[in-house]
């Protein structure tokens, strides 16, 4: 078995949406309130968007957002304003929304787009400044999770899944011919909270060997090692 899959289970898409956004203000307050300031680690692609849009209207005042500081646990690597980029996603359905000030938030990719590896080495450094060198530990992380039981850009036989230095790496990804920049596996173990926002049918067999404590994929691998959150709907789960 896992070592703690907590699982969350919602008949709607809408209803997980709701439910996760409740679990992610609550622990980005109680962070506030300890340390005065919030971290959390985005994930990007399509499925977080309603999230963040839900977060920007109806949990606009249930916090201080300007309290909260917004990272990202993984890039594509295109410009910020690419309609690819999980940034521009992310700015536009919960950062300009909200007000964020831009200094609250932490682009993987530079404005220049320059090479990927010195972008990998900027964003290490900066995660290494609020934690005087030590590996830094997010309130929360924000993760999807691939049919393939990929997350974050940790995908099946690449190279950044034996990292345990580095905090940032640029992931040569063959099944997608390029590469993308991303978190390591040593910042997601050791993050407060680990929650993984999962929808649809063909997540279905990942979840179930997530379940089962296999090990062998990515996602397992973690959820194998820690304590981990999951809010799913009833396709990704087999339940009518």
């Amino acid at each position: 078995m896992s070592a703690t899959a907590d699982i969350h289970a919602h008949p709607r898409a809408e209803d997980v949406f709701s439910a996760c956004a409740e679990f992610l203000v609550e622990r980005l307050a109680t962070a506030v309130r300890a340390r005065g300031v919030a971290r959390i680690a985005l994930a990007g692609g399509g499925t977080p968007r309603r999230l963040y849009q839900l977060l920007a209207s109806r949990y606009r005042d249930a916090l201080d957002w300007q309290a909260v500081e917004f990272y990202f646990g993984d890039e594509r690597n295109v410009p910020l304003d690419h309609p690819d980029s999980n940034f521009r996603m992310a700015r536009l359905s919960l950062f300009e929304p909200l007000g964020i000030q831009p200094h609250r938030t932490f682009p993987m990719i530079s404005d220049q787009q320059r090479d990927p590896e010195r972008d990998a080495d900027a964003y290490e450094m900066a995660l290494r400044q609020w934690t005087a060198g030590k590996v830094p530990r997010f309130d929360v992380t924000l993760l999807g999770m691939g049919s393939d039981g990929h997350f974050a850009s940790l995908f099946p036989d690449t190279p950044a899944l034996g990292e345990r230095k580095r905090l940032v790496v640029v992931n040569p990804v063959a099944k997608l011919h390029g590469h993308r920049l991303t978190l390591t596996f040593p910042v997601f173990e050791t993050a407060r909270d680990v929650v993984f926002l999962v929808l649809g049918e063909d997540k279905l067999e990942a979840l179930a060997r997530v379940r089962e404590g296999r090990t062998e994929l990515p996602a397992e691998r973690l959820a194998a090692k820690r304590p981990t959150h999951w809010f799913v709907d009833h396709n990704a789960i087999g339940t009518p």
